[in-house]
């Protein structure tokens, strides 16, 4: 609980709580809500290993992320906070997010991927996503 509590520390320093209505949240623990070529736009919850390079800190969480035309354009935190794609007035540069998939062998998408950077004042952060 001190990690997470760090976490969060560490992560919204220079960021205010920005707080977004949630859509439909995908439970991704069985299968993926498979679009034409992709999967459908809406929330998912995804494995999440953060890393700030600067402070050394390397953290591994259940995270929920928003899924818009097969990018990752948000990232919850749970406690309210949260970063996104687009406009912000906090900051911070939101980058990457683009979606990879694995695929079974079938060719049904298995797991999705993704890397998303945030970059601020404060220094960079990544965050490397799975979906499952």
């Amino acid at each position: 609980m001190k990690n997470l509590i760090l976490f969060f520390v560490l992560l919204l320093t220079g960021l205010s709580s920005l707080a977004f209505p949630k859509n439909i949240l995908h439970e991704s623990n069985s299968e993926l809500s498979i679009a034409s070529g992709g999967i459908d736009d809406g929330w998912y919850k995804a494995r999440v290993k953060y890393s700030n390079y600067s402070t050394g800190t390397y953290e591994t969480y259940t995270l929920n992320v928003k899924v818009s035309y097969d990018k990752v354009s948000e990232i919850d935190f749970g406690n309210g906070g949260s970063v996104h794609s687009g406009y912000n007035s906090e900051g911070y540069y939101y980058s990457g997010g683009s979606l990879y998939f694995e695929t079974d062998y079938d060719g049904t998408i298995s797991a999705a991927t993704a890397t998303v950077t945030i970059t601020d004042t404060n220094g960079t952060r990544t965050f490397k996503i799975r979906i499952e």
